[in-house]
Formats: structure tokens, C-alpha cells, sequence
């Protein structure tokens, strides 16, 4: 029996599970990508203590420490969760079982598609939904980025490293991104980018993308491009939560309180899966809310008078 199961290791998670180690809780941290989406950013320039690095290399540095703090991360996927009596049992898709008092779910949230012809077939193909830390990938080709937010200009900042052309398309007037971030890509001839213009369907020949049609500013064009960078922002990841009975917003984001607890007795939620009424989706406010809901958690069960918050290390059973 954990104290603790931490489900998510994207900055959530890894920062949950750092405070979870502090309080001297039993815990597990469960999740399948290193870092979650933090590990797609090839260049972050905002994260203090940083000037700049790699969402993966960030990831690896969180990982290393939550493992030098004694707790055990597992590469794997939750396929369900359930409530036991006042416990809960979390199964993975290869059917281990961990029994827990509290939970923090940190799942983040999916990739969103832009369900037009062409992109389930190219998946793989030429259609990715993060731009890849391998050069070889995108190297001399011509390329196109789907959005206009921060996401999407990191991807094209990172293409522009190897590419022979990157287009930026957007379908609003005026770029969403951090000003520092457009600075970057304003001036780089490589560069071009597309207001006010919808990608139609994704052209190919079976094996792979020849090019992408458009439309903007009322004309229709192809562009000829060998890769397409989807990033156009997430779903929140609350598959898991809906089936225990934990409430969400119209949105599918978890409802918590100020103490990021759900309405279920020691289920805490942390990081882009909570309705908190942020806009902003960032590495530092995800770290916040991951510390916040572990103390959560921790206080949860001093009030239950859980034996090992009374001055052992760990709650052994």
C-alpha cells in the first residue's frame, strides 16, 4: 500500500513527486513520456535558473532528481483506476496493480488534431504533432507548422535550424506567442509566415506528403511541403478521472478547490488538467500546482493519522 501514486511525469508530476519525497511519503510516480509535453519544447528560454534549454534535457534533469530523492518511476500507461473502500488501485495497461490512499492525477493534456482529409493517413507518414529533436527528419526539406501560439513557434525556431523553407500557418491575424519567441523568426528569410489561412487536406502519394492545400485570404493554393507540424494546443487527459466519479468542467478539465482536491476524498489533481482558471500553460505554473497538490496530499492524510507522518520516514503496512 503507497501512500502515494502519482499519475503523470510531466513537470507536474516529477515536481509532486520531489515534495512527496520531502514529507516522506511511500509514493510511485506512473506515466509513458518523460516530461510530458515539456519534452517536445526544443528550446525554453523562460524557465528560471535556465537561459535556455531543451524541454527533454529539462525532463531528464527532473527525473534525476526525483530519483535521487528516492522514489521510482515506471514508464508506463494507466489503463484505469479504481476506488477501493477508502483507497484507490491504479492498473497499468501490462496489468501491474498499485494500491494507494491518495492520488494525484497529472495527465496533462492530448494533442489536437485538425481532423481534415489526409492527416490520420499521413500520421507517421510526414504528420507529426511535435517537431522532432532529430535533424534528419526535416533536414533541406520544406516544411509547414500548423498554429500560432507558443508551441508552434518553438517548432518553427527549432526547424529553422535544418530546414530549407518553414511556413507558419495561422488562422488568426496576429501570432499568440511571447514576444521574444516572434523576434526570433521575424527576420529569418527561411521563414514565411501565413495569416488568416486554413489548411484544407493533406496531399500525398500513399508512402508519404507531397504537400498541404490552403486557403487563405479566400484563395486556394497548394504549398509543396515534406513534413506538417501539428500544434494547435491540447485536450485535457481526464479519461481516467470521469470513470471515478471526479468532476469536470465543460471542458473536461478537473474541477478542484484551492487545495487542487477533487471532489473525491484523496484525489488531488495538479498541472494542465485542472480548471483553475488559468490561461496561461506553462513548465512553472504546472511545477507550482504539482507542489501545492503533494502538500495537499501530505496534509490529507496527517488528518487521517497515517503512521508515518508521526515521525517515521515511510508508512509501511
Amino acid at each position: 500500500m503507497y501512500d502515494l501514486v502519482i499519475v503523470g511525469c510531466g513537470p507536474s508530476g516529477l515536481t509532486a513527486s520531489i515534495y512527496a519525497s520531502c514529507f516522506k511519503l511511500n509514493h510511485i510516480v506512473i506515466g509513458s513520456v518523460l516530461g510530458g509535453q515539456m519534452s517536445l519544447a526544443p528550446d525554453i528560454i523562460n524557465y528560471p535558473g535556465f537561459e535556455e534549454i531543451s524541454g527533454k534535457e529539462l525532463a531528464e534533469k527532473m527525473a534525476a532528481q526525483v530519483k535521487k530523492r528516492g522514489a521510482e518511476i515506471l514508464s508506463e500507461s494507466v489503463s484505469k483506476i479504481e476506488r477501493a473502500a477508502n483507497n484507490f488501485k491504479v492498473i497499468t495497461e501490462s496489468g501491474k496493480n498499485f494500491d494507494c490512499l491518495t492520488l494525484i492525477i497529472a495527465t496533462g493534456a492530448e494533442r489536437r488534431k485538425l481532423n481534415i482529409p489526409g492527416e490520420n493517413e499521413y500520421i507517421g507518414k510526414g504528420v507529426q504533432y511535435c517537431a522532432t529533436c532529430e535533424k534528419f527528419e526535416y533536414e533541406n526539406k520544406n516544411v509547414a507548422v500548423i498554429g500560432g501560439a507558443n508551441s508552434a513557434v518553438q517548432a518553427v525556431i527549432q526547424l529553422s535550424q535544418a530546414a530549407s523553407k518553414i511556413y507558419l500557418i495561422y488562422r488568426g491575424s496576429e501570432l499568440r506567442s511571447d514576444p521574444v519567441l516572434i523576434e526570433k523568426i521575424k527576420n529569418d528569410p527561411k521563414i514565411e509566415i501565413l495569416y488568416n489561412a486554413q489548411v484544407l487536406e493533406i496531399l500525398g502519394d500513399g508512402q508519404k506528403i507531397t504537400g498541404i492545400k490552403i486557403k487563405s485570404n479566400e484563395t486556394e493554393k497548394t504549398l509543396d511541403v515534406e513534413k506538417v507540424f501539428i500544434e494547435i494546443g491540447g485536450v485535457p487527459g481526464s479519461a481516467l478521472a470521469v470513470p471515478l466519479g471526479i468532476n469536470v468542467d465543460e471542458k473536461g478539465y478537473i474541477k478542484v478547490d484551492d487545495k487542487l482536491a477533487t471532489n473525491i476524498p484523496g484525489a488531488f489533481a495538479a498541472g494542465d488538467i485542472v480548471s483553475v482558471g488559468l490561461s496561461i500553460e506553462q513548465i512553472s505554473t504546472a511545477i507550482g500546482l504539482g507542489a501545492r497538490a503533494s502538500f495537499s496530499a501530505f496534509s490529507y492524510l496527517k488528518q487521517q493519522n497515517a503512521p508515518s507522518l508521526w515521525g517515521q520516514n515511510q508508512i509501511k503496512r
